[in-house]
């Protein structure tokens, strides 16, 4: 990381519980994204979105919308590797902004992730809602359309 970029990264630091801090995001991304190694800030803010998670980020914000531009290139990856270090409401929803975006086996794995962080047994529970806050259900339609057909309900009669 040049010098410029680590400027760039403290000023995120310094500003994040500051009320202009999202003009401050917006000025900073687009410096960042003049880089030409621009995909190794994604970590740093991913980094900072853990360690800030109370904080309003925006929605999604400049620090998603920038990220994001590295979907397919290491974003990914990235957002995970923060989901298993500290999973916070924005980087979860951020998680749901993935599985709404891929299909097939990708979508499968990205749920499952988010399963995972349901079931975590230490997390706050504010980010356990978050990630419940989500239809699973309609993603196992996409995943496997057959599979509602190979079901045989029985019901029960609860009263009893």
């Amino acid at each position: 990381m040049d010098e410029e970029f680590e400027k760039l990264i403290h000023k995120l630091n310094n500003f994040v519980l500051d009320e202009d801090f999202i003009s401050v995001a917006y000025e900073v991304t687009n410096q960042l994204a003049e880089s030409k190694n621009a995909i190794d800030s994604v970590e740093l803010i991913l980094k900072l979105l853990e360690n800030n998670p109370d904080i309003d980020y925006g929605s999604p914000g400049p620090l998603v919308h920038f990220v994001e531009k590295f979907y397919n290139n290491g974003y990914e990856e990235k957002l995970v590797e923060s989901l298993e270090r500290n999973p916070t409401k924005h980087t979860v929803w951020m998680l749901k902004r993935i599985i709404n975006s891929c299909s097939g086996k990708r979508k499968k794995y990205f749920i499952k992730i988010l399963k995972d962080i349901i079931e975590y047994p230490k997390l706050e529970e504010n980010v356990v809602s978050c990630a419940q806050n989500f239809d699973l259900c309609k993603w196992k339609l996409e995943l496997n359309s057959n599979y509602w057909k190979s079901i045989s309900f029985e019901w029960k009669d609860i009263t009893e």
